[in-house]
């Protein structure tokens, strides 16, 4: 396995924190496929279609989608936002639990860089309503953060 970025976060500040709190979210992801075999962790043994390998790679798409909206950086996802979506669940064969890990290392080290750069955290970031917002778009093409007032989310 990859080894992970250093995370010696102090909680001097709010800063310090929310660095804190990710790097502990990102410490539960790599927990849960720890120890175990390709086999296991892209088997799907719930009801649902996830694997913990498909979930993984599902939660780096979100963390690379927050930080390209944090620096303003374009992502290059294409034309169909529902495509993009589905293919961040799609757990291909060259993508083993090492080369996410990986992927994760870069998506934290990119992340950690642009909190660390963010000269106003009460800078409002457009964020999309994620699951609700693809699903709907899905539907009727409508975006759950318009419905409401016809504006975006602040």
């Amino acid at each position: 396995m990859t080894e992970t970025p250093s995370t010696q976060h102090t909680i001097s500040d709010e800063r310090g924190l929310l660095l804190l709190m990710l790097d502990n979210q990102r410490t539960a992801f790599r927990n849960a496929v720890s120890g175990l075999t390709e086999e296991q962790a892209r088997s799907v043994p719930s009801a649902s279609e996830m694997s913990l390998a498909s979930l993984l790679k599902h939660v780096i798409d979100g963390e690379e989608a927050m930080t390209s909206r944090i620096t303003g950086a374009p992502r290059g996802v294409g034309d169909d936002p529902v495509a993009a979506w589905m293919a961040a669940w799609n757990v291909t064969e060259d993508e083993t639990v090492d080369v996410l890990l990986a992927r994760f290392d870069d998506a934290q080290r990119a992340t950690e860089a642009a909190v660390s750069a963010e000269t106003d955290l009460d800078r409002d970031v457009d964020l999309p309503a994620g699951h609700a917002d693809i699903i709907r778009q899905s539907l009727d093409g409508a975006r759950a953060d318009t419905l409401a007032g016809g504006g975006s989310w602040s």
